[in-house]
């Protein structure tokens, strides 16, 4: 500074040596002047580049006096441009605020102490607000060292709505509204602890008599209107006395309030049971279907969750066996349901060795070529006396004896020999269950697999749920990570039904997410499901990841998953799962059964 001086001072002296002070006025205007300029140049520089955080900012000096705030802070808080002048004290913004409603209450000298204090803390801090205007905001202070402050203001209206209609769907049925299986588990634990010693409570299941036909004769459209029907009259007729939840498929659930005796649980049944009498209309079709009602009172019939919920399962299918449209209640003989699940059991262990296994293969439609890309392995049991038994009967019960591992195996095997014979454009899908990655070798049964077929690992996809990570969760993440390593393709199934979907998507790369059908289905009647759906497909580009919609069953369904942007679509209305003689046929072009084709074209296309 000093030599600067200096030199300015030998720049006004005249041409015998002294000093001109009109000259040296002169040079230390130019010099402030150009000072001047660049502080604005770095002003408009700073300005810019908090411009371009995208977010709302304003910075206050120890005097509480605004130094800077950009358009955007005035934007959010609807404010004139007159506040935004330097100088302008922080009270008279946050007047302007509350004369705009777009502040948090109208306490005004409340408000000013309280972010004054937070200041002196001299530490960083976030807080959340919602305006009076109904904006969310997020508000970080960072304390300067001269006693002033920068606050950074985002609008998260929109992430917040998002984020509590996923932390809804996680706990409510897509199709109907109600509280789902993880929400009546915690409701039934709330009023265990609750009742302890001091009452009784009742847990009612529902199970739906002649739904299949539905299903099976009318579609799934008109099953879904049915079991929208159904709840809407298992609320109406518990009204305050109960919680309705959705257990899966056609099956319901009522958890009564704490006090609820034997006989209260029996007149809630009996009014349950005629309510499903009343006929239900179809598009205009009457159509009949009972209620056949479990009932289990606590603490009686189960001190814990599981107990109750098992027993009244257990008066449930007694009901089904039964009289059925009516209610039947606990009783311990009740034990013919364990001993039918012990034969099952002891069938499935004898499954394997008898050949009674069968592999079928539904095809995934590319939407952006209308090719498959692929199939999805699909396990089928022909019993041997029984028939075909439905893998939502068997495969709870292999996973929970732990016989999923042997059988897994044999379909890891068994897919990925036949892959082999598939051109070199088709991948295979096979889902793994979580008891396999806990109790199984499963990384060696692939590597083995591929290494005896010859079959390219990057053909292979893994589908796996989010209960891989429950238990054993880094042993789980270590495999699957050797598995993504060798080439394997790891895709996340049913997307979007439980409550840490998104954090799994962070913890682990994966290269595919599948969207549950229930989501699909609520496409064209539930309001949130279209954001939803579409959220998913703009995560799953955003992160690189292929998205795949399952359960299309109608050209609606198609056009709006494709509308939304998800990569490959898989269900009914593409093509249903075929042996594997019928898929080598339809390779081969000796299968002209496929009547979906131009309809998937004009859906997709």
């Amino acid at each position: 500074m000093h030599k600067h001086f200096a030199k300015l001072l030998e720049k006004a002296r005249n041409a015998s040596g002294a000093l001109d002070e009109a000259a040296l006025d002169r040079l230390v205007m130019a010099e402030l002047n150009s000072a001047r300029r660049e502080v604005a140049l770095q002003n408009r520089r700073i300005a810019t580049a908090l411009d371009s955080t995208g977010h709302a900012i304003s910075i206050y000096d120890r005097h509480q006096k605004l130094v800077y705030c950009n358009d955007k802070y005035l934007a959010l808080y609807r404010l004139p441009k007159r506040l935004g002048r330097r100088g302008t004290s922080f009270e008279d913004i946050l007047k302007g605020r509350i004369a705009a409603n777009s502040h948090v209450g109208d306490d005004l000298e409340h408000y000013v102490s309280e972010r004054v204090s937070l200041v002196d803390d001299g530490e960083p801090s976030t807080e959340v607000h919602t305006l009076n205007s109904g904006e969310i905001v997020s508000i970080t202070h960072q304390p300067l060292t001269d006693g002033g402050w920068v606050s950074t203001h985002k609008d998260i209206t929109e992430f917040s709505r998002l984020q509590a209609e996923l932390g809804h769907r996680a706990y409510h049925d897509a199709l109907t509204g109600l509280p789902n299986r993880h929400l009546l588990q915690q409701r039934i634990a709330e009023c265990l602890a609750e009742a302890a010693g001091l009452g009784s409570f009742a847990l009612l299941l529902i199970d739906l008599d002649g739904f299949k036909a539905i299903n099976d004769t009318l579609g799934h459209g008109a099953g879904d209107q049915v079991l929208r029907e159904v709840a809407m009259r298992l609320e109406t007729t518990t009204g305050a006395a109960g919680m309705v939840a959705r257990m899966g498929g056609d099956e319901f659930a009522v958890v009564m309030e704490i006090g609820a005796t034997a006989r209260d649980a029996q007149a809630l049944a009996l009014r349950l049971a005629e309510a499903g009498k009343r006929p239900f209309v179809i598009d205009g079709q009457p159509a009949s279907i009972g209620f056949s009602i479990g009932v289990a009172v606590a603490p009686g019939d189960g001190s814990t969750g599981e107990q109750l919920l098992k027993n009244a399962d257990l008066a449930l299918y007694a009901e089904k066996h039964g009289r059925r449209g009516s209610y039947s209640f606990f009783e311990p003989s009740m034990d013919k349901a364990r001993r039918d699940k012990r034969q099952l059991e002891r069938d499935l262990g004898l499954a394997l060795e008898r050949g009674e296994f069968e592999l079928y293969y539904q095809p995934i439609l590319n939407l952006r070529t209308q090719a498959f890309s692929g199939f999805e392995a699909l396990l089928r049991w022909h019993h041997r006396i029984e028939g075909s038994i439905s893998p939502a009967r068997f495969i709870p019960v292999a996973e929970e004896t732990g016989l999923i591992v042997p059988i897994g195996e044999w379909v890891l095997r068994e897919a990925i020999a036949e892959a082999s014979k598939w051109p070199p454009k088709l991948r295979i899908a096979i889902n793994v269950s979580s008891v396999q990655f806990q109790r199984g070798n499963v990384v060696a049964t692939i590597m083995n697999a591929l290494g005896a077929s010859g079959l390219a690992p990057e053909r292979v996809e893994i589908e796996i749920t989010e209960s891989v990570f429950f238990d054993n969760s880094t042993a789980n993440l270590d495999a699957l990570r050797q598995l993504h390593a060798l080439g394997l393709k790891i895709a996340l199934d049913d997307f979007g039904t439980g409550f840490s979907a998104m954090s799994y998507l962070l913890s682990y790369p994966f290269d595919k997410i599948k969207i549950d059908g229930s989501f699909v289905r609520a496409l064209e009647n539930a309001a949130g499901a279209q954001t939803i759906v579409r959220a998913i497909a703009e995560i799953g580009h955003g992160m690189g990841i292929t998205t795949t919609a399952e359960g299309i069953e109608t050209a609606a369904q198609l056009r709006n998953v494709h509308a939304a942007g998800y990569n490959e679509a898989q269900g009914f209305l593409i093509a249903r799962p075929m042996p594997a003689s019928q898929v080598r046929k339809m390779l081969d072009g000796e299968d002209d059964r496929m009547p979906f084709a131009p309809m998937v074209q004009r859906a997709a296309g």
